[in-house]
């Protein structure tokens, strides 16, 4: 055999090597897709992007994901607009708003489908009722909190004005300008609220006991960027349902990724937020609440007379779902 047929003989062998091994690895077969996503809150119903970025779902799926955190959903919705993030986990609500103007925002998951707030207030606050003229805290005016707030407080006679929401940023910097008395009132989750409790401050009332589907957050995206980047999405999707179904299959590990994006070293406070938030309210296939979506269609139709014309499947994509589910794919994760 001469030296040009060795050499020939040697490259088909790599290749075929190659071939073998990125059969077996997608992360082989291709250059990771570099994808910026960001989240809206630090709180533990981001449990699962934050787990498909920190267990290794999202490059799984050939996805090098960077993750962002922009607080509020407003200025999330306003960086997907923009083509900063394309993706972002963030509150339902600012999708809503947003889309309702036409810039062809919608939900592809929805990942909380109930309330997961506790709504502690000062010793000024003996009843929602007394609420009428303080000072309530919430993430950004807009923000998923802020429209938890005002959708309840309805029900109590309070119109939006009736209460001042101001902007405070983080749910620990909520609870700080409680303690500071800036605010009177506002909603926190685990394990602020196990902080708050033992700070002496009053829970006036557990959102998370309220027998309403409310379409709290999710993952969300333009139609024009599903038209363009459908196997993006594709792989994102596959890697964040997996990340759903490993949260609630191995407490211990999602408690570790929890641990670090709360940066909280309080055991009792990290199975707190697991258990309360996490456990309760992740689920396996995570479709949006057309009856969540429409509760809040409802609120906003007294102002915007587009709310009132819509329906909540004019909001949510959810083909990308029905495409795992369909495929048996969902099935053969975990249980």
């Amino acid at each position: 055999m001469n030296r040009l047929s060795q050499t020939f003989s040697a490259l088909r062998f790599v290749l075929c090597v190659l071939s073998v091994l990125s059969a077996g690895s997608p992360a082989l077969a291709q250059t990771p897709e570099k994808l910026r996503v960001a989240y809206t809150v630090i709180g533990p119903t981001q449990s699962t992007v934050w787990s498909a970025k920190e267990m290794g779902f999202f490059a799984k799926h050939g996805l090098d994901v960077e993750m962002v955190l922009l607080v509020g959903a407003p200025l999330g919705v306003t960086a997907m607009l923009a083509g900063e993030t394309p993706i972002i986990h963030t509150g339902a609500s600012a999708v809503v708003t947003s889309n309702l103007t036409g810039s062809g925002a919608v939900l592809i998951a929805g990942s909380v489908n109930r309330f997961p707030y506790v709504l502690f207030a000062n010793e000024q606050i003996k009843r929602i009722e007394d609420l009428k003229g303080k000072k309530f805290g919430v993430s950004r005016i807009g923000s998923a909190d802020n429209a938890a707030a005002q959708t309840v407080f309805a029900r109590y006679g309070l119109k939006g004005d009736d209460v001042g929401y101001l902007t405070v940023g983080s749910v620990p910097a909520r609870l700080a300008a409680m303690q500071s008395n800036i605010i009177q009132a506002t909603l926190l989750q685990p394990p602020e609220t196990l902080k708050a409790k033992e700070l002496g401050v009053k829970a006036l009332l557990d959102f998370t006991k309220l027998d309403v589907e409310w379409q709290q957050n999710g993952v969300a995206v333009t139609r024009e960027y599903i038209k363009r980047k459908p196997d993006t999405i594709r792989r994102f999707m596959r890697g964040y349902v997996e990340a759903g179904v490993y949260n609630l299959t191995n407490p211990k590990g999602a408690q570790k990724v929890l641990q670090k994006y709360l940066t909280i070293k309080d055991d009792r406070a990290i199975e707190e937020s697991y258990n309360e938030i996490v456990a309760k309210l992740t689920r396996r296939v995570p479709y949006p609440t057309e009856s969540g979506i429409q509760i809040f269609l409802d609120q906003l139709k007294i102002t915007n007379p587009k709310a009132a014309a819509a329906k909540p499947s004019d909001f949510t994509d959810i083909s990308f779902l029905k495409e795992l589910e369909s495929s048996g794919y969902i099935d053969k994760l975990p249980k």
